[in-house]
C-alpha cells in the first residue's frame, strides 16, 4: 500500500497544493468534495504564495508569507551589515581620538584617561564603542581646545564627530533590532502557513478516502498516490539513448511515480558484463569512456526507501 506523506518543506508543499487545487477544480464536483474544495485549497495556497494583481493592477498584488519572509530576511541581513559597519566606523574614530589625546593624557592608561571615558583600566576600544564615543563627545565638549580637525582618513577628533558616530551606531542598532523582530514574526507566520497547508492536504487525503476507492486514478489528479499502489516506485518509462563520438552516452527517461532516485547501468549487450553504473536524482544520466563499436544495453530502475522497481531497458551501438 502506498503512503501519502504530507510534504514538510515549502517547495514540495506548494507543488502538492497546486496539484490538489487542479484536482479539486477538475473532479471536486463529480466526487462530492466539500470540506477541502477548490476555494479552501486556494485560500491556503495563496496565503503562502500570494496573489497576483488584477487587470490594470486592481486589486493590487498581495505578497504571500514566503515573499514576506524573504523580504524580512533580506532586511535583517542588510541592517545587520549596516550595524556592523557603524560600529567599525565608530571604533576607527575612537582609536584616532586616542592618538590625538595621548600627548595630553599619556601613552598608557592612567587615571587621567577616565575623564575621556576610559574607565576600565585600559585604552582598548570595545566592540561596540557607542558609550565610549558619548564620553569622548563630553570630553571634547568640555575641552574644545583639545579637538583636532582633519586627522587623516577624513576624520575629525571633535565632539560633533563623536556625537555623529554614536548617533549612527544607535540608529543602526535600532534598525537592526527592528529587522530581527520583523524577521522572527515573518518566519513564525510562514511556519503557521506551512502548517495550515499541510493540514489542508491531510484533510483532503482523508476526505478523498471516503469518496473514492483506493485504486481510483483520480488520486493522481490531486497529487497523491493511489492507496492501493505498492510502496515501491513504478518502473521508469520511455528510455531514450543517445550516443556521441568519443564513447559518450546520454540516457533519458520519464519520471517514475514514487521514485526518490534512479540507478542507470550500462552492460555489454553480448557478454552481459557490467561496464558502468550511475546513481542519479534526476531522470537522466551521462556516461563517458565507453568502448566504441560495442553493442550496449542500458537498464534503469527507480528507487525509494521501500525498494527498487523493475528495470526499463534499451540497446544501442556506440
Amino acid at each position: 500500500m502506498a503512503t501519502n506523506n504530507t510534504p514538510e518543506s515549502y517547495d514540495p508543499l506548494v507543488e502538492h497544493l497546486e496539484d490538489a487545487k487542479g484536482g479539486a477544480a477538475e473532479h471536486g464536483d463529480d466526487i462530492g468534495l466539500k470540506q477541502n474544495d477548490t476555494d479552501a485549497i486556494t485560500t491556503d495556497l495563496e496565503a503562502l504564495t500570494g496573489k497576483p494583481a488584477g487587470p490594470g493592477g486592481v486589486p493590487p498584488a498581495v505578497p504571500g508569507l514566503k515573499a514576506e519572509w524573504n523580504l524580512a530576511k533580506a532586511a535583517k541581513t542588510t541592517t545587520s551589515g549596516l550595524f556592523r559597519s557603524a560600529k567599525s566606523n565608530g571604533r576607527t574614530l575612537a582609536k584616532a581620538c586616542v592618538n590625538v589625546l595621548k600627548p595630553r593624557l599619556g601613552d598608557a592608561w592612567s587615571n587621567d584617561w577616565q575623564t575621556a571615558g576610559f574607565t576600565t583600566g585600559s585604552l582598548a576600544i570595545p566592540e561596540n564603542p557607542l558609550t565610549l564615543l558619548q564620553q569622548l563627545r563630553a570630553y571634547f565638549a568640555a575641552n574644545p581646545t583639545h579637538e583636532r580637525l582633519d586627522i587623516g582618513g577624513g576624520l575629525n577628533a571633535t565632539a560633533a564627530a563623536c556625537e555623529a558616530a554614536a548617533d549612527a551606531i544607535a540608529a543602526a542598532s535600532t534598525a537592526s533590532n527592528e529587522a530581527n523582530t520583523n524577521a522572527g514574526i515573518a518566519k513564525a507566520a510562514l511556519e503557521e502557513g506551512i502548517k495550515a497547508g499541510r493540514n489542508r492536504l491531510s484533510g483532503l487525503r482523508e476526505e478523498l478516502a471516503r469518496l473514492i476507492k483506493g485504486d481510483d486514478a483520480r488520486w493522481y489528479a490531486f497529487g497523491f498516490e493511489r492507496p492501493d499502489d505498492p510502496e515501491t516506485p513504478e518502473t521508469p518509462e520511455n528510455l531514450v539513448l543517445t550516443a556521441s563520438p568519443g564513447g559518450h552516452l546520454f540516457a533519458d527517461w520519464d519520471n517514475a511515480r514514487r521514485a526518490e532516485s534512479y540507478r542507470a547501468t550500462v552492460f555489454h549487450a553480448t557478454t552481459g558484463a557490467k561496464l558502468q553504473e550511475r546513481m542519479v536524482q534526476d531522470s537522466d544520466a551521462n556516461f563517458s569512456g565507453l568502448p566504441t563499436g560495442t553493442p550496449l544495453r542500458v537498464e534503469v530502475t527507480a528507487i525509494n526507501d521501500a525498494g527498487e522497481s523493475a528495470a526499463v531497458s534499451g540497446t544501442i551501438n556506440l
